[in-house]
């Protein structure tokens, strides 16, 4: 009796150690937390976030750094409006920032996806074909009824985040539109703009000179990467 009750309490326990087992092998040790990276959540934070249309496949790491870096750039540029998913504008000297859509590498034509109508109308822009144009060179806006401007890409190749200047500024940092040092390629569409680009932020240390409607798609290699300020003449 004394042998047949000791095989039940080891047949028990067996039975306890495996279900166990099974269970632990099923329910992970640690639950993974839902990361949140809608506006609300970026508390004290300027409220921007690339809210790319439902039912596409979004690379979350790389939509979260780009509402991360527009966030930045508003920082340094408060009057910028989000008028896209893409692409911020700053009514002030006509300054356009455009970022890739998650998955790209090059900034698409224009001012992207989801434009908002409402956020244009602040912006004082009535048309964006009439702002931007209808054509572009490497997506740097030009065109009769656009006005020319001059583009920097954080890529070589026309890649990157594409900041798309007008006459209007005709000499800045790059620290002020968050990209010191991220310059590696341009193009520049103006056709009576030419731009010098430095390596000092005083506007010193003289590198390659835009001549009107050029572009170069790679910088010499004692160039790259080393854009901090520019005038144009």
């Amino acid at each position: 009796m004394h042998h047949k009750l000791t095989r039940r309490v080891r047949a028990a326990v067996l039975a306890t150690v495996l279900a166990t087992g099974i269970l632990s092998a099923a329910v992970p040790a640690t639950a993974q937390p839902l990361t949140d990276h809608s506006p609300a959540a970026a508390t004290g934070q300027p409220q921007v976030w690339a809210g790319y249309d439902t039912g596409q496949s979004v690379d979350v790491a790389t939509a979260s750094s780009v509402a991360q870096e527009m966030a930045e750039l508003l920082k340094l540029q408060p009057t910028g409006i989000q008028v896209s998913d893409n692409a911020i504008y700053v009514p002030e000297n006509g300054t356009t920032v455009v970022w890739p859509s998650p998955g790209q590498t090059t900034a698409p034509d224009g001012l992207g996806t989801n434009i908002r109508p409402d956020a244009l109308k602040r912006a004082g822009i009535t048309s964006v074909e009439s702002q931007f144009g209808a054509q572009t060179v490497e997506g740097c806006p030009s065109g009769i009824t656009a006005k020319d401007y001059y583009c920097f890409y954080t890529a070589e190749k026309f890649a990157g985040r594409r900041l798309q200047f007008t006459g209007a500024t005709t000499k800045s940092t790059a620290q002020q539109w968050g990209f010191e040092n991220s310059t590696y390629s341009w193009v520049n569409t103006d056709t009576n703009t030419r731009v010098q680009a430095c390596d000092g932020a005083n506007y010193s240390g003289y590198m390659w000179v835009e001549q009107e409607n050029s572009k170069s798609s790679v910088l010499d290699a004692s160039y790259k990467g080393k854009l901090s300020s520019w005038f144009t003449f």
